[in-house]
């Protein structure tokens, strides 16, 4: 049987020295997103031939997903290895197939497999975001003008632990505003309020990065992140005032401005089917969107 162990803040210098085998920019891989929701999803991890294996719990369906193996060791070898440990320990068994030409070749006949458009994510170049240059983005140009016009004087300013009360405030307020006009998500904005609590509670700890837009000293947008691979930043939260016109524009365009030089690409995250937010997310031109196709392992 394989050891599995619960992912903890204490192992991220452990996780992310896998990052250099890593090009898998899937958001639910972040070390943060793995942290923050475990209160959700279990997250374990296990290495095995210096390969690192992490899956997490499946709350609807039962048993565990996985994630493809990243590091050195014989991958094809390890997966069998896990199908193994699976059927011996009567668990159900999913993958999300980040490694498709591995399961073309090698296990198209052990899995079925699906697609759900609701939750591929959206992948952008980050001097795209943060210059908002041609045609296609020039409406986003003109929400930053108007910004600009209405509030010249704004501030950029970075996130920390210091800014926590701040944060969950602004937070409170959008949620606020959000189940009064639709009471059903209530149970996912908890969620969610709880997971920003805990990314502010452990900012470095998580190694998160993270920015706020400050008008006549008062907190309006914020966004926090951190890194899915070497080269790619995940937005995991991005919020703003209703009240301030383009203030969701601009918080998306200075965190791109302000992200370290290695970061290409940015992902945003899924858009849950929401008509309007799958509506905005493509206004942004996406470099490309990722296919989560989802493989689940038939009875022997």
């Amino acid at each position: 049987m394989i050891n599995f162990q619960k992912i903890k803040i204490e192992d991220r210098k452990l996780i992310e020295s896998f990052y250099k085998y890593k090009t898998i920019k899937n958001c639910e891989t972040a070390f943060a997103n793995l942290c923050a929701w475990k209160f959700k999803f279990n997250a374990q991890y296990a290495i095995i031939d210096n390969t690192l294996i992490v899956r997490i719990c499946h709350p609807e369906k039962g048993g565990y997903c996985y994630f493809c193996p990243i590091g050195e060791g014989n991958k094809v070898e390890i997966m069998r290895s896990l199908i193994a440990h699976s059927r011996e320990s009567g668990e159900k068994m999913q993958v999300m197939v980040d490694c498709k030409e591995m399961f073309d070749t090698h296990f198209s006949d052990y899995f079925t497999f699906y697609e759900n458009r609701d939750f591929f994510d959206y992948v952008y170049l980050r001097q795209s975001l943060a210059t908002l240059s041609g045609k296609k983005l020039q409406s986003k140009r003109n929400h930053i003008n108007k910004f600009m016009s209405l509030y010249p004087n704004y501030e950029y300013i970075s996130l920390s632990e210091a800014n926590a009360k701040e944060v969950l405030c602004l937070d409170r307020c959008w949620k606020a505003k959000r189940i009064k006009d639709n009471a059903l998500w209530t149970k996912e904005y908890d969620e969610e309020e709880s997971v920003i609590r805990y990314f502010m509670e452990n900012f470095s700890a998580l190694g998160l990065i993270g920015g706020a837009l400050v008008v006549e000293g008062k907190m309006i947008a914020f966004t926090i992140g951190s890194k899915v691979n070497n080269e790619t930043f995940d937005t995991h939260i991005e919020k703003a005032s209703l009240d301030y016109e383009g203030a969701f524009t601009v918080i998306n365009r200075d965190l791109a401005l302000h992200l370290p030089e290695n970061y290409i690409y940015i992902n945003r995250e899924e858009d849950l089917g929401i008509e309007g937010l799958r509506r905005a997310k493509l206004s942004y031109a996406p470099y490309e969107m990722i296919n989560k196709t989802m493989a689940t392992l038939k009875d022997e």
